[in-house]
């Protein structure tokens, strides 16, 4: 199985690419980042593609597209793809997604009362929340989405390889539908990085504080196992939720969820990754998407417990300037042993 962690800017978009038992090559795409991973204008008004679109163009299909949530960062660069590309649609064998007609109807069986009026007075108020009824309406006629609602816990197995959902749970979903105008703003608003700091210096004067982004608390996130190997993919989800769901599965500090990577939580954002989510995995591989831009995560913070959790850890950067920002040489002679990779030319996990 090759994984590719796209450059995305600040944003997510992940390239799943494996043999099923048929020995069919099965491609599947986790977010689509910000617009620009798919296209964007140079200072000459050239059209340039992106990583996504150069991706896409040789692959020519996605079996399967997860929309983990509908943050801009996540679902700017599908929205490029299917408003620009007229076949775009019959590239896709099937989506996952939590959008707002599945959810509210969801909802009104769950909680017995009529949320379609406040989902529509939210959608007006809310960017986000248009863009997910716009991936909506340009998906809904084409036979890819069932309209099932992904929540924790629960299972799929598509294409031979389970995924194990650990967000979002009920609440989340609730909240996403009852509260969207509202609490929603991430934590992560900061307009400077916290690079100044040492490794050391972050453990020692850490305290944490959980993200309260209601969209984020919605974000889809799961274990995903092929050929009896574990990976998990944690979007923008709360580390409440996902630990309350791999405690529900079993795991625990003495039996903790063996993994071959992490893909850290909110683009290693200090709100969405605790020390009690880390001792409940098992693995030597972090992994960053993001370059730094925007709410400049990752936070060196969220670095510093993982490294203090696990001092041999390998943490993987899908930008190269991210490590040369974050790390002094106080970082390397506290913590010798702990690697960093940065993943370049198009390179697979």
């Amino acid at each position: 199985m090759q994984t590719k962690f796209l450059q995305a800017k600040n944003g997510d978009a992940i390239l799943i690419t494996f043999l099923d038992l048929q020995n069919n090559e099965r491609n599947i795409l986790i977010d689509g980042g910000t617009s620009s991973t798919y296209q964007y204008k140079t200072k000459n008004g050239k059209k340039k593609s992106g990583s996504l679109k150069n991706a896409i163009d040789q692959l020519g299909r996605i079996d399967l597209l997860i929309l983990t949530h509908i943050d801009d960062d996540h679902i700017a660069g599908i929205l490029k793809w299917l408003e620009s590309d007229d076949v775009a649609i019959n590239k896709i064998g099937k989506v996952w997604f939590n959008g707002g007609d599945a959810l509210s109807e969801h909802l009104n069986q769950e909680l017995g009362k009529d949320l379609e009026p406040m989902l529509e007075r939210r959608i007006n108020k809310n960017t986000s929340t248009k863009q997910g009824v716009k991936f909506t309406t340009l998906i809904s006629d084409s036979g890819v989405w069932d309209k099932e609602i992904i929540r924790a816990p629960s299972c799929k197995v598509c294409f031979d390889t389970s995924f194990t959902f650990l967000s979002p749970n009920q609440k989340k979903l609730e909240l996403l539908s009852d509260k969207w105008s509202r609490d929603s703003k991430s934590l992560d608003t900061a307009n400077k990085n916290d690079y100044s700091h040492t490794l050391k210096k972050h453990i020692e004067i850490d305290l944490f504080t959980e993200d309260k982004s209601i969209p984020n608390g919605s974000s889809i996130a799961f274990i995903m196992e092929h050929r009896s190997v574990k990976y998990l993919f944690l979007s923008d989800a709360h580390p409440s939720v996902v630990i309350n769901s791999l405690r529900e599965l079993g795991y625990s500090k003495e039996n903790k969820l063996k993994v071959e990577f992490v893909k850290v939580s909110h683009h290693g954002s200090k709100h969405n990754t605790s020390y009690e989510l880390l001792s409940l995995i098992d693995t030597n591989r972090y992994i960053f998407s993001s370059n730094g831009d925007i709410h400049k995560l990752p936070h060196k913070c969220c670095i510093a417990r993982i490294i203090n959790d696990n001092n041999t850890a390998e943490l993987i950067f899908n930008y190269k300037s991210i490590p040369v920002a974050v790390f002094s040489e106080s970082d390397f002679n506290d913590f010798p042993s702990f690697q960093i990779k940065v993943l370049e030319n198009n390179e697979s996990v």
